[in-house]
C-alpha cells in the first residue's frame, strides 16, 4: 500500500483507519496524549516536534504505519503505529508496535483488541513472522501486560536501549 493512501475498515461502531499523510497531526496528538500520560516514566517530546516526526515517517518511512480507531461519532479514541524490522531469529521480517493508545474513556472497550487485528493483518500482507510490543514492568503496568498476555503475546526478556 502507498504510504498516502487511506484504507478503511468498517467494523460496527469502530471504524480502523490506516493512516497517510493527511492524518499526520491527528496521529501526533493521540500520540503525544500517550506520551503525556507516561510522561512521568520517560518524558515526552514538545507537541511541535511530534508533529513534524509524524509527518515525516508517514510522507517518507515505508517500513513505518499508523493506525486510529473512531467511534461512530468519528472520535479518535485509539492510535497505533507500527514499524518493520528483520532479524535472523524472526526468520525475516517482524513487525513491532511502538506506541498504543486508547483513550481513557474507551479503554475496556475492545479498541486495543482491534488495533492488535488490524496490525496481525497487515503483518501477514507483509510477511511478517513476528509481532513483538515492549510492555514495561512494574506493578502500574500490571493491566497493560495482561491485556498483550491475552492478544496471545508472551514474555520474551526486556528491551534495552542506548540513544545515539
Amino acid at each position: 500500500m502507498v504510504v498516502d493512501e487511506v484504507e478503511r475498515m468498517e467494523t460496527g461502531p469502530l471504524e480502523i483507519v490506516r493512516a497517510g499523510e493527511n492524518d499526520a497531526d491527528l496521529v501526533a496528538i493521540m500520540v503525544h496524549r500517550l506520551l503525556h500520560e507516561i510522561g512521568a516514566w520517560h518524558g515526552a517530546p514538545d507537541d511541535e516536534r511530534i508533529h513534524a516526526v509524524c509527518r515525516q515517517l508517514l510522507e517518507e518511512d515505508n517500513q513505518f504505519s499508523a493506525l486510529l480507531a473512531f467511534d461512530m461519532e468519528r472520535r479518535p479514541v485509539g492510535v497505533m503505529t507500527l514499524t518493520e524490522a528483520v532479524a535472523i531469529y524472526a526468520e525475516g521480517r517482524l513487525g513491532i508496535i511502538m506506541e498504543l493508545y486508547v483513550v481513557p474513556d474507551a479503554r475496556s472497550a475492545g479498541i486495543g483488541d482491534r488495533l492488535i487485528q488490524e496490525a496481525r493483518q497487515i503483518g501477514k500482507s507483509r510477511g511478517w513472522k513476528l509481532l513483538e510490543v515492549n510492555s514495561p514492568d512494574g506493578e502500574e503496568w500490571t493491566r497493560t501486560r495482561a491485556f498483550y498476555e491475552r492478544q496471545g503475546f508472551r514474555h520474551v526478556g526486556p528491551f534495552m536501549k542506548l540513544e545515539l
